[in-house]
């Protein structure tokens, strides 16, 4: 593993087993999006260049936005860190068929050696979950669809087919 994947899944199981000590009247089966992440999501540590380059700071918007231009990529969010970076920063990017990154907020040098966390989801329940809240991203998002990704974790078809994944 990367010194930067061992930092950020660090960071990540360290959040998660705080949220769960501090949250004891919660009886969701996910009591953090990093805890959800973390039993869902895959590392990703390859980055090519992106096709575009989108609005700083607005990573869940710049990512589903893509997909309308873009139909071979997928969508993606989960957390992300560089070299600099002591937190796990919530994010959204793209992958190719290869699950390769391809990040069109976090360009440049600053960026150089950014490693990522996340899940794949279909295009379809990204859509769905555009729709339903309203706004772009699904994990930050989950507060107005009533938590229900954390009571119950993703639903079936959310994922990008879990064998196509695994075969990366």
């Amino acid at each position: 593993m990367s010194s930067n994947l061992d930092r950020l899944l660090t960071i990540l199981k360290e959040q998660a087993d705080l949220i769960d000590q501090l949250n004891t009247r919660s009886d969701f089966q996910y009591k953090s999006t990093q805890r959800l992440v973390l039993d869902y999501g895959k590392p990703f540590v390859t980055q090519v260049k992106s096709l575009f380059k989108g609005e700083r700071k607005a990573c869940f918007e710049n990512c589903y936005k893509a997909l309308w231009d873009y139909s071979q990529l997928s969508y993606c969010e989960g957390f992300a860190i560089d070299g600099e970076l002591d937190f796990a920063v919530p994010h959204a990017w793209l992958v190719n068929n290869a699950m390769q990154v391809i990040d069109p907020t976090w360009i440049g040098n600053k960026f150089k050696g950014s490693t990522y966390f996340g899940v794949v989801f279909n295009r379809e329940f990204v859509m769905e979950m555009a729709e339903k809240t309203r706004s772009y991203g699904i994990l930050d998002s989950d507060y107005m669809n009533e938590h229900q990704l954390k009571r119950e974790g993703f639903p079936p078809h959310a994922l990008l087919h879990k064998q196509a994944i695994d075969a990366q």
